[in-house]
């Protein structure tokens, strides 16, 4: 199948120019190293600390853009990064992995400053939250202003494997519902489980980005498989949509729901990112030991919660320090992967406090 291209001229926002240049500017006491996007040939895919929510904003050599979930409805951390990281006032491409709020608190505020080109979501309404609510305007404001392609799977189903083109970086179309309808799970699982997974490749490496997919249940043994995890396992298997990744977005923040071994063995990342913050004691160590079992080290496990510690008995020791609450906003996480040999992840800032 060929990649359907996603390109071309960017939609553009009026009134935001004076907001990203002071954006711009802003970035020089962030204490982050500051990078020239017109030269450097990297893609660059920031996860960034929201909280107890997921945030990525992802650029491609030659001002191509993709933002996978918009954070956490407190403290506008991700639009802050997309203001950062944006040059311009065009998108490429959003993608919300589900209808969770820790998914979705600013999707209406980078849709009322950018011009997204095409928008792919579940779908699911939420109409007891008023993030689902507000987003749900912004979407339908965006359409009619800037004339934005959106796709919702409970209309245009998702077919595993679909391919589309951002500059010179492929997204992989790996899973996701409108609705989830195999028995089993919980409500609550059912809304994770129909989470959109894609993968993007450039050069030789990829990042795997999960949402809250699941499976397995909190008190499943290790060796359960299940659900949507379960699906994307059998997929592997079968040869249609390869799931190898060098960088794991870990599944539900790290909760003991998700990271199913089934799926880590078939993903075998080197690298694993829990977007993470103080709540639901995640990541759990559950999951961490999951991914340890799977051969990947300490060293190479990131956590957007850096040194919290909530005092409860699942979350993950490693990196804990006793007595700390992490601030939000601190502990982005940076993947690159650049045109020739492999990926790597760092922090962009050093540990903060505690």
């Amino acid at each position: 199948m060929r990649p359907q291209s996603i390109g071309g001229e960017s939609p553009t926002r009026r009134g935001c120019g004076l907001l990203r240049f002071i954006a711009l500017l802003c970035v020089l006491g962030t204490g982050i190293p500051h990078l020239d996007a017109q030269t450097d040939d990297s893609v660059r895919v920031r996860v960034v600390d929201v909280g107890p929510g997921l945030c990525t904003v992802t650029r491609v050599p030659g001002g191509h853009y993709m933002v996978y979930d918009a954070g956490h409805w407190n403290g506008q951390f991700c639009v802050r990064a997309v203001r950062e990281l944006v040059l311009g006032d065009g998108i490429d491409l959003l993608i919300l992995s589900h209808s969770d709020s820790d998914h979705l608190g600013d999707g209406a505020r980078i849709l009322s400053e950018y011009g997204v080109r095409h928008i792919i979501w579940t779908g699911d309404p939420r109409w007891d939250t008023g993030t689902w609510r507000g987003l749900n305007e912004a979407v339908a404001e965006e359409v009619r202003h800037s004339a934005a392609s959106v796709r919702s799977l409970v209309t245009v189903p998702l077919v595993p494997g679909e391919r589309l083109q951002l500059g010179a970086a492929t997204v992989t179309l790996v899973a996701g519902w409108g609705q989830w309808t195999e028995p089993g799970p919980t409500a609550s699982e059912r809304r994770n489980a129909i989470s959109i997974v894609v993968r993007l490749d450039y050069g030789d490496t990829s990042v795997l980005y999960t949402g809250d997919t699941v499976g397995r249940r909190l008190d499943d043994p290790d060796v359960a498989c299940k659900d949507a995890e379960k699906f994307m396992a059998d997929n592997h298997d079968a040869g249609l949509v390869p799931i190898t990744a060098d960088v794991l977005i870990a599944p539900h923040h790290g909760g003991n729901n998700g990271s199913a071994l089934c799926f880590i063995e078939r993903v075998a990342p080197r690298f694993v990112v829990f977007s993470a913050g103080h709540d639901h004691q995640h990541p759990t160590g559950a999951a961490a030991g999951r991914l340890l079992a799977g051969g990947v080290p300490p060293s190479r496990i990131f956590r957007t919660d850096r040194g919290d510690h909530e005092a409860g008995p699942f979350e993950w020791r490693e990196g804990r320090v006793p007595g700390c609450r992490s601030p939000r906003g601190h502990d982005d996480v940076e993947i690159t992967l650049p045109p020739v040999g492999a990926a790597t992840v760092r922090y962009l800032r050093p540990q903060h406090g505690c």
